[in-house]
């Protein structure tokens, strides 16, 4: 029990400190008043009904007062609840990100080292979400549902070596595994990052087929383009293996994503940082206390208290003798 107004009690004593400055006015000017009468009344006699009645009136002020302190209990402490984001990664894995054209800390590593660096670094920073992680080359693969261990997600990524689902690259399969992830899940504004540095060359579903399932469930896409894109000839044929910046970017657009680009590491760090911008991790509100009032409890006891003090006062009528 404790009182959330404690500094109401050091009202007590203003009654008796009224009464006293009623006291000291002489007694031509004084304002006689029949309630401070009463109230100095205590302290000046022992007895009688005026004295009593006294009594009764500074209970209830101690009770009025103690209601008015807020007297209550309090719960244990709870962080109220936040909606965390549901948000599946997808990496490509294909051989291509085996080479060795990235820098990261100064030093010549693989596209995917690099890759491990900063989706590891981002998906530490997601602490509240439920993260996921697909990946895929030739095939793809759940490597992690949706959980909030995002360490684990995060390890499991720095697990992965290239070039272990193949050499090509199933960009409509891995996104329409992971638009089942995310469907088959009771989550709300569900997400996908999906990240490639080729083109779709694999696999049974065309990437707009999946990205039409993901906008048909509600799911936004943002996709990322890592490493040389596409170029073209005067005659605009496309030549040269780099990452298909196009179908990436109808994909985004028909799920309410958004394409981002990045050729090197810095890049991709900085489209990660934009990402997470854009999909805000929740964060632990502010531990509170339910508290439960009882300031009825003394307010009840002092009309009560009143009540009884009127009793008190009225004279008692004396019993006749018997005649």
């Amino acid at each position: 029990m404790t009182l959330a107004w404690w500094w109401m009690l050091a009202l007590m004593p203003v009654p008796w400190m009224i009464a006293r400055w009623v006291k000291a006015v002489d007694a031509g000017d004084r304002l006689d008043h029949p309630v401070l009468a009463r109230w100095s009344a205590g302290g000046t006699s022992s007895g009688g009904p005026s004295a009593v009645h006294s009594r009764w009136l500074w209970l209830a002020w101690a009770l009025l007062l103690l209601a008015l302190a807020r007297p209550q209990t309090l719960g244990p402490w709870v962080e109220p609840e936040q909606p965390a984001r549901a948000i599946m990664l997808v990496v490509d894995v294909s051989r291509s990100m085996e080479e060795p054209d990235m820098e990261w800390d100064g030093q010549r590593v693989r596209r995917f080292q690099a890759v491990q660096q900063v989706v590891g670094d981002f998906a530490r920073e997601r602490q509240g979400d439920a993260l996921g992680l697909v990946v895929f080359g030739e095939f793809a693969d759940t490597q992690a549902p949706l959980t909030p261990d995002v360490e684990a997600v995060r390890d499991l990524l720095f697990d992965i070596l290239p070039g272990m689902a193949g050499d090509s690259t199933a960009i409509g399969d891995a996104l329409g595994l992971a638009v089942k992830q995310l469907r088959d899940q009771p989550v709300t504004d569900p997400v996908i990052l999906l990240l490639s540095d080729g083109e779709n060359n694999a696999g049974e579903l065309e990437p707009m087929a999946a990205a039409g399932a993901a906008r048909d469930s509600g799911i936004r896409v943002h996709t990322i383009a890592f490493g040389q894109q596409r170029s073209g000839d005067f005659f605009g044929i496309m030549r040269g293996a780099g990452v298909d910046v196009e179908t990436l970017g109808r994909v985004a657009r028909e799920t309410g994503g958004e394409l981002f680009a990045a050729e090197n590491t810095d890049e991709l760090a900085r489209v990660y940082d934009r990402i997470d911008a854009l999909e805000p991790s929740p964060r632990a509100g502010q531990a509170q206390r339910l508290a439960a009032e009882w300031f009825w409890v003394p307010a009840l006891a002092a009309v009560l208290v009143i009540v009884i003090g009127q009793h008190a006062r009225l004279p008692r009528r004396r019993r006749r003798a018997p005649s």
